[in-house]
């Protein structure tokens, strides 16, 4: 059987490993996000204070769900943080009073500033601050 157009296994598997490298290129042409965005953080969220007794104490940093932690900086003021990692998008966990990222081991601090960056030692930034508006009549906060 004659096959003049056909390719041998080593131009296959070029051409192959160049298709796949130019469909990573192409995928590193986006908005710069990897991962979760603020999409991911979707409406704002309502919780009562009740709830989370951690946030009666300042300086405790406290999961409140919805990709979001939440730290008391004063009587009335609070820091909101997203828990999506700067480094490559997963959600981090609140370990210790820190942001912990379990896939390349990041550590923010309870204010989103970086303390150890991933494995490989990427440079990455500190967490994005997202709103916090406290109703003390209500005991709730709402956290964009």
């Amino acid at each position: 059987m004659s096959c003049k157009d056909c390719l041998n296994r080593r131009d296959f598997l070029a051409k192959s490993a160049l298709a796949a490298a130019a469909l990573v290129a192409a995928d590193g042409c986006g908005d710069g996000q990897i991962g979760p965005t603020a999409a991911t953080l979707g409406q704002g969220v309502t919780i009562n204070l009740a709830d989370f007794p951690g946030l009666a104490t300042e300086g405790t940093l406290v999961d409140v769900g919805h990709v979001r932690a939440v730290v008391r900086t004063g009587d009335t003021t609070f820091l909101g943080l997203s828990r999506v990692c700067t480094h490559e998008g997963c959600v981090a966990n609140v370990e210790q009073n820190q942001i912990r990222c379990p896939c390349h081991h990041s550590v923010f601090s309870a204010t989103g500033a970086v303390v150890r960056g991933p494995d490989g030692g990427d440079s990455i930034g500190p967490l994005p601050t997202v709103n916090v508006v406290y109703d003390q009549v209500a005991g709730t906060l709402t956290i964009s």
